[in-house]
C-alpha cells in the first residue's frame, strides 16, 4: 500500500463511491418528481440536496484524477477547489433547510431564518471562491486565516444541521411506515457522518500541515488518504438516511452502475494491456474496436441481468411473478363471493411480492386482512377519513397531504401505499400495503402491475356483487311464484270453507234469537264462526293481487286521522300515544291501504306480533305480513326492530311525492 499510485487509485474510489451513491439518490428523485408531478418543496429541496452532494464528491474524484505534476497553481486545480467549496456550503445551507421541513408536523422556517441561513452561505461562499481563485491580493496571513476558519464554519453548519435533526427526531429506529418522520437511527447516521467530516479535517493538523498543502502537494500520502477517505466516509454516512427509505431502487441502481462501470474498466483496461503486446497494428484495432463492442454489451445487457439476478436473490422476486398473478386472477371466480375473492387475491399479491401483510378496507363491507397487519389503529379513523384519499395509487411520499389523524393511523399500522380499487360501476375499498426495508419502495414495473391488479380485482368484485344479485333475484322470484301458488291454493280452500261455514252461521244466528236452555253455548257457537269467517275474509284479501291508486298523501294528516279512529279503544285500555309529526312531508302512496298499514301496526301493538303467529285470542296473525307487503309495492321498506325491555321500533321509508312542475318561464 505505499506505492503513490495506488494510495492515489484507493483515495479516488473512496470519494467515487459516495458520488455514485449520491447520483443514484438524484436520479430516483427526479424520476419520482416526474412521474408524480409533485409540486411539493420537500422533494425538490431533497433533490437540489442530493445533486449538490453528488456533484461535491464527483469533484473531489476529478481532483484526485489529476496527475501530480500540475502542482498546486494550476488553474484548473483552482477552479476544482473554488467548486468544491462552494458546493459544500451549499451542500450543508441545504441540508439544514431540508432537515427543517422534511417532518411532517414540524413548522416551515421563517423568512428570517431563510436569509440568515443562504445570506452566510452566501457569503461565505463568495469570500472563499475568490481566495481559490486568487481574484484578490490577500496576505499570506490572511489568506491562511482564512482557510483556517473556512473548515470550522462548514462543521459548525453540520452541528447545527444534526441538532435540528436531533430536536425533531422521534425515538426509535427505521421502520417503513415512519419514513416521513425523523427517527433516532437518522440522528445516529447523521452523528457518525459528523464525526467523520470534524476527523477529516483534523487530519491535517495531526499531519502539521494545511488542508490546502494535503490536498495538492500530498495527495498521495498516508495523511492524505485518511482525508480523502474519511470525507467519503462522510458522504456516505449521510447518505445512510436516503438510501434505507428507497433502498431497494437505490441498491439496484447503485449495483447495476458500479457493475457496468467496473466491467467496461475491465475491458477498457484489458484491451490496452493486451493490445500493447501486440505488434500488428491491425490486430491492435481489432482488439480496441472488440473492446468497444464489448461494451455495448456490457452496460445494456449486463445491468438488465444485474437486476434480474437482484431480486431474485435479494428480494426474493420471481421475474414471472406479475405474469402469474394475472393467471390466478383471470382462474379465479366471482362465485366464490366479494370477501372470498379478496381474501384469496391479497394471498397471491403477497406471495408474489414478498409482502409482510396487506389488507383491503371496504367501502360497505369487513375489511380483508393478510398477513402481520395491525387493523386497530385504521378501523378508528377509516370512517371519517378515507373520503381524503385521491382517486389514484398513494406512496409514502405522498402521504404528507392526509388528514393528521389517518397519516397517525397509517404510521402506526407501517403502511407503505394505498391502492384504490375501482372499477366503472364504483369504489370497492383500498388495498393498503405493510412491507420490510427492502420493500418499501417500487419500481415503475411494479407500480404499473399493483394498479393493474387492482383494477381486474374491482372488475371481479362486480362480478362477484351481480352475481350475488341474480341470486337473489332468482330466490326471490321462487319465492314468489310459490307464495302465488299457496295464494291460490289458500283461495281456493276459503272459498271451498266460506259456504259452509256461511250456512252454519246462519243456523247459529236463528239458534242464538231462540230462547233455549243452550242460550250461552249457541252464543259461543256463534262468536267462534264469526271468528272464522274473518279469518277465511283475511286469508282471501292476503291472496288476492291488489291494485293500487298512487296520490301524494300527507303523512302527518293520514297518522293524526288513522290514531284519532283508535281513540276510544286506546283510553279503554289505557293506553296513552305520542304523536311527533312533522307538516308537509308528502309521499306517494295509496291512501287507504297506507291507513290500513297503520291499522294493522296500532293492533298489533296494542294486542300481537310476528307473521302467521299471534298470541291473540282472536286474529288471523296476517297484519304484519300484508303490512310489508303493502310497504315494498309502494317501493318502501318497513324494519323491525326489537330491543330488550326497549319495545319494538317499526320505522317504515316511502318514496316522496314530487312536486309538481311550474308553468313554464315565459
Amino acid at each position: 500500500m505505499s506505492d503513490p499510485g495506488t494510495l492515489q487509485l484507493l483515495a479516488t474510489g473512496l470519494n467515487f463511491v459516495p458520488a455514485l451513491l449520491w447520483t443514484v439518490v438524484a436520479a430516483d428523485l427526479w424520476c419520482f418528481l416526474r412521474k408524480r408531478q409533485s409540486r411539493g418543496a420537500v422533494f425538490l429541496i431533497l433533490f437540489v440536496l442530493a445533486c449538490l452532494v453528488a456533484v461535491h464528491f464527483s469533484l473531489w474524484t476529478l481532483w484526485m484524477m489529476i496527475p501530480l505534476h500540475l502542482g498546486s497553481p494550476s488553474p484548473l486545480r483552482g477552479l476544482l477547489l473554488a467548486l468544491i467549496d462552494a458546493t459544500v456550503v451549499a451542500v450543508l445551507s441545504v441540508g439544514r433547510h431540508f432537515a427543517l421541513i422534511w417532518p411532517v408536523r414540524a413548522r416551515p422556517p421563517t423568512a428570517a431564518w431563510l436569509g440568515v441561513n443562504y445570506g452566510t452561505a452566501f457569503v461565505a461562499v463568495t469570500a472563499i471562491v475568490l481566495a481559490d481563485l486568487r481574484l484578490v491580493d490577500l496576505s499570506p496571513t490572511v489568506h491562511s486565516g482564512l482557510f483556517t476558519l473556512f473548515p470550522i464554519y462548514l462543521v459548525w453548519l453540520a452541528t447545527m444541521a444534526v441538532r435540528d435533526v436531533r430536536r425533531l427526531a422521534r425515538s426509535g429506529v427505521w421502520r417503513p411506515g415512519r419514513f416521513g418522520e425523523l427517527s433516532s437511527a437518522d440522528v445516529a447516521s447523521l452523528t457518525l457522518g459528523l464525526a467523520f467530516m470534524v476527523a477529516a479535517q483534523l487530519v491535517p493538523v495531526a499531519a502539521r500541515t494545511t488542508p490546502l498543502s494535503l490536498m495538492t502537494r500530498e495527495t498521495s500520502s498516508p495523511a492524505a488518504l485518511w482525508f480523502f477517505g474519511l470525507q467519503g466516509a462522510a458522504g456516505i454516512a449521510f447518505a445512510v438516511c436516503f438510501v434505507v427509505r428507497d433502498l431497494a431502487d437505490v441498491l439496484r441502481g447503485f449495483v447495476a452502475a458500479a457493475g457496468a462501470l467496473g466491467a467496461t474498466a475491465g475491458l477498457y483496461f484489458g484491451a490496452r494491456r493486451l493490445g500493447g503486446r501486440l505488434a500488428d497494428p491491425e490486430l491492435r484495432r481489432l482488439v480496441d474496436f472488440a473492446a468497444v463492442l464489448g461494451v455495448a454489451f456490457v452496460l445494456i445487457p449486463g445491468q438488465v441481468l444485474l437486476r434480474g439476478a437482484l431480486d431474485q436473490v435479494v428480494f426474493r422476486r420471481s421475474r414471472r411473478r406479475w405474469a402469474e398473478l394475472q393467471a390466478f386472477l383471470q382462474h379465479l371466480s366471482p362465485e366464490l363471493g366479494v370477501a372470498e375473492c379478496c381474501r384469496r387475491v391479497l394471498a397471491e399479491l403477497a406471495r408474489a411480492m414478498q409482502f409482510r401483510g396487506v389488507a383491503i378496507m371496504l367501502a360497505d363491507a369487513e375489511p380483508v386482512v393478510h398477513g402481520e397487519f395491525a387493523l386497530a389503529p385504521l378501523a378508528r379513523v377509516w370512517s371519517g377519513c378515507a373520503s381524503a384519499l385521491p382517486p389514484h395509487a398513494l406512496g409514502q411520499s405522498g402521504f404528507r397531504g392526509l388528514p393528521l389523524p389517518l397519516l397517525d393511523a397509517l404510521t402506526e399500522a407501517d403502511v407503505v401505499a394505498i391502492i384504490p380499487v375501482v372499477s366503472p360501476r364504483r369504489l370497492w375499498g383500498h388495498v393498503l400495503v405493510r412491507t420490510d426495508l427492502l420493500g418499501a419502495s417500487f419500481s415503475d414495473e411494479d407500480d404499473q402491475a399493483l394498479d393493474a391488479v387492482a383494477d381486474q380485482l374491482a372488475l371481479l368484485l362486480d362480478g362477484a356483487e351481480l352475481l350475488a344479485r341474480t341470486r337473489a333475484v332468482e330466490r326471490s322470484l321462487a319465492h314468489a311464484e310459490q307464495l302465488a301458488a299457496i295464494g291460490e291454493l289458500a283461495a281456493r280452500i276459503a272459498h271451498e270453507i266460506r259456504n259452509p261455514i256461511t250456512a252454519a252461521r246462519s243456523l247459529a244466528q236463528q239458534l242464538v234469537q231462540e230462547e233455549s236452555a243452550f242460550g250461552e253455548e249457541h252464543r259461543l257457537i256463534l262468536a267462534e264462526l264469526e271468528r272464522v269467517e274473518k279469518q277465511v275474509a283475511a286469508l282471501l284479501r292476503f291472496a288476492r293481487r291488489e291494485e293500487f291508486r298512487f296520490e301524494g298523501v300527507d303523512l302527518g294528516e293520514l297518522a293524526r286521522a288513522t290514531v284519532a279512529g283508535f281513540r276510544t279503544r286506546l283510553e279503554a285500555a289505557g293506553v296513552g300515544v305520542e304523536l311527533e309529526l312533522a307538516d308537509g312531508v308528502t309521499a306517494r302512496a295509496d291512501r287507504e291501504k297506507m291507513r290500513q298499514v297503520l291499522i294493522n301496526l296500532i293492533e298489533n301493538a296494542l294486542d300481537a306480533l310476528e307473521p302467521f303467529y299471534s298470541r291473540k285470542e282472536a286474529g288471523t296473525g296476517l297484519g304484519l305480513a300484508i303490512a310489508k307487503r303493502t310497504v315494498d309495492a309502494h317501493g318502501g321498506r318497513i324494519e323491525l326492530a326489537s330491543q330488550a325491555d326497549a319495545g319494538m321500533t317499526v320505522h317504515i321509508e316511502l318514496p316522496l311525492a314530487r312536486p309538481p312542475e311550474g308553468p313554464p318561464r315565459q
